[in-house]
């Protein structure tokens, strides 16, 4: 039994060292050190999220039609359905190639001020642009997303509230 401890408490403290560390911030310097395969697949598998996302969602729309009905009688059908389930596109990833998803978040980290911005927005960016977003709102988007990803890095959670706020972005004179 003696000659199991020193293995056992190895073992114990790998375990805390893995423990200890920091999970990967999911960014841009993150996303360069994926391989080509790799970058393709978590896009794959993002894009199949949100289309399981928009399913859920748009169930619950569904579901709330008599009451949309109730609150808007001189919609017909087919309007409630357009303006209370459809008209909401933040879920929306269909129509884009994943090698477009890849070779867009590619570029968007491309440049030095994206580095410490998160996957997720990445894809976003790419997702709007290629659906036609301005690029006045987009370049606002990107603006909005370094302050607030600079001031999460301080943990000041009164600077993070008012860096993160999109009305927080000062105006051009």
């Amino acid at each position: 039994m003696n000659r199991f401890l020193p293995v056992a408490a190895a073992l114990v403290l790998c375990s805390c060292f893995l423990s200890a560390a920091d999970k990967p911030s999911l960014d841009g310097f993150w996303w360069a050190q994926m391989s080509p395969d790799y970058k393709l697949g978590w896009v794959s598998g993002y894009a199949q999220a949100m289309d399981s996302a928009f399913s859920l969602q748009m169930g619950a729309c569904l579901a709330q039609l008599p009451m949309y009905k109730k609150e808007f009688p001189s919609l017909d059908e087919k309007e409630r359905v357009q303006r209370m389930c459809l008209s909401n596109t933040a879920l929306n990833y269909d129509g884009i190639a994943m090698g477009q998803f890849v070779e867009g978040m590619d570029t968007f980290f491309k440049d030095y001020r994206n580095k410490q911005l998160e996957v997720v927005w990445a894809i976003e960016y790419v997702r709007d642009s290629i659906k036609g977003k301005p690029a006045q709102e987009l370049d606002s988007e990107v603006t909005l997303w370094r302050r607030c990803s600079a001031a999460m890095q301080t943990g000041d959670t009164d600077r993070i509230a008012k860096a993160c706020t999109p009305d927080a972005t000062p105006k051009k004179q």
